[in-house]
């Protein structure tokens, strides 16, 4: 009947019989304005709310803490296409050489790309290339795309016939090393030729033959990359946030492989990554969405205004477009992630510390005196000015300065008591 349609149509789809008996619906819309449905509306929101808000709770202390990517996000939608930026990449994105050294490929970039503003990111993507490594088949079924952006021709030439050590740069928890495209011409123009590596299951790198993303393969992954790709020469090796943590892991782990070690507001004394569990699939999506990401930003500048744009969280979001964004960091999650304070003491190689004096995810009153303690080597500390978690993006100038620095002047006494001298007082 057309009463009884227009009740079913009220329960399931209001309005769904309005055509068949306009002034029965009408008449029972009037007497009955969704009072049924709004309670169980207002439920499901409440229970959507607190979901996004618990696993946000989980999740962006470890994102602020291992700080990539609230410097350097992609748009709000994901397509998982690809598309080169410049040359068509080979069949495998990797080509192989004959000689001992793979040779470097283009790597393809997301379509997302196109939807970024600024110029010094759209030039170091255009730089990133990818070199095929080995790993032990407990990681990898096969050959690993490794993407990085190296350095300049003329400076790597200039670099190898001084004999310096080769410099690495590690990025952050889950970003890519488009967070240093402002340091890079900095780094440069002081003369200083380096490598910025996308660690495993971030970034851009091939990974369609990878089985795990834990800690302990991103370790064989940069393992990888210094003995088959740099040639297992003593590296200068250093990271912002998380990627000064691994590379404090990698130091302990290899301590033949690293003479120096660079930390920007590096992450050390803040062990293990959420576990997501059953509910993981949808973890990920909350850590990929926009709110969660516009509030990691907000956090990691100084100058908010300036810096924490929607173009740099579209930056710092471009590589969860990639495929295999959601796999990888759903596995490293649920690894356990790292643990690093253990093993800060355990590294006895002189190290450059900076931290941005106003960050606001590692309170440098609190984490500066525990490394300057702990670290086990001579340590060279400087605060940056104007600066929050992100010195390199901030402050690139300056950031490049003290890193050419110590790189390029030797030391003439180890200077951990100068330094911690000033820690106490800038605090």
């Amino acid at each position: 009947s057309t009463r009884d349609c227009t009740k079913r149509s009220l329960r399931l789809r209001p309005g769904a019989c309005a055509m068949a008996a306009p002034a029965a619906a009408s008449r029972l819309h009037a007497s009955r304005p969704r009072h049924d449905l709004l309670p169980a509306l207002r439920q499901r929101r409440v229970k959507a709310r607190t979901f996004f808000l618990a696993v946000a709770s989980l999740l962006l202390p470890l994102i602020v803490a291992g700080f990539g990517l609230a410097c350097t996000f992609a748009g709000p939608s994901r397509t998982g296409a690809l598309r080169p930026h410049a040359a068509t990449a080979t069949d495998s994105s990797v080509a192989r050489a004959s000689g001992a050294q793979a040779a470097l490929a283009e790597v393809p970039m997301p379509v997302a790309l196109a939807d970024i503003e600024e110029a010094r990111a759209q030039e170091a993507a255009k730089r990133y290339r990818m070199v095929e490594l080995t790993l032990p088949q407990e990681y990898a079924a096969g050959p690993v795309g490794a993407a990085f952006i190296g350095p300049a021709e003329v400076l790597a030439s200039e670099a190898e016939q001084a004999g310096r050590a080769p410099v690495v740069l590690l990025h952050g928890f889950d970003s890519s090393s488009l967070e240093y495209r402002r340091l890079l011409p900095e780094l440069e123009a002081a003369g200083v030729a380096v490598h910025f590596f996308d660690l495993l299951g971030w970034g851009f790198g091939d990974v369609s033959a990878v089985r795990d993303f834990s800690p302990a393969a991103k370790r064989a992954q940069l393992y990888a990359f210094w003995k088959q790709h740099l040639g297992g020469r003593p590296m200068v090796l250093g990271g912002a946030s998380l990627g000064g943590g691994i590379a404090i892991d990698f130091a302990a782990a290899y301590p033949e492989a690293v003479e120096k070690l660079i930390l920007i507001d590096a992450q050390g004394f803040i062990d293990g990554a959420p576990s997501l569990g059953p509910l993981g699939g949808l973890g990920i999506k909350v850590l990929s969405s926009w709110p969660l990401r516009w509030m990691a930003n907000q956090m990691a500048y100084y100058d908010k205004e300036t810096y924490a744009t929607d173009d740099a969280i579209r930056i710092g979001r471009l590589h969860v477009e990639t495929e295999s964004w959601e796999e990888a960091s759903l596995n490293y999650l649920n690894s356990g992630g790292y643990t690093l304070s253990p093993l800060i003491s355990k590294v006895g190689v002189p190290a450059l510390l900076l931290w941005g004096e106003q960050d606001e995810i590692l309170d440098g009153s609190e984490q500066v005196p525990r490394f300057l303690e702990e670290l086990g080597g001579p340590v060279r500390m400087e605060w940056i000015a104007d600066s929050g978690h992100v010195p390199h993006l901030e402050q690139p100038k300056r950031t490049a300065e003290l890193i050419a620095e110590f790189l390029l002047q030797p030391e003439e006494e180890p200077p951990a008591a100068r330094a911690k001298e000033s820690a106490v007082l800038a605090v």
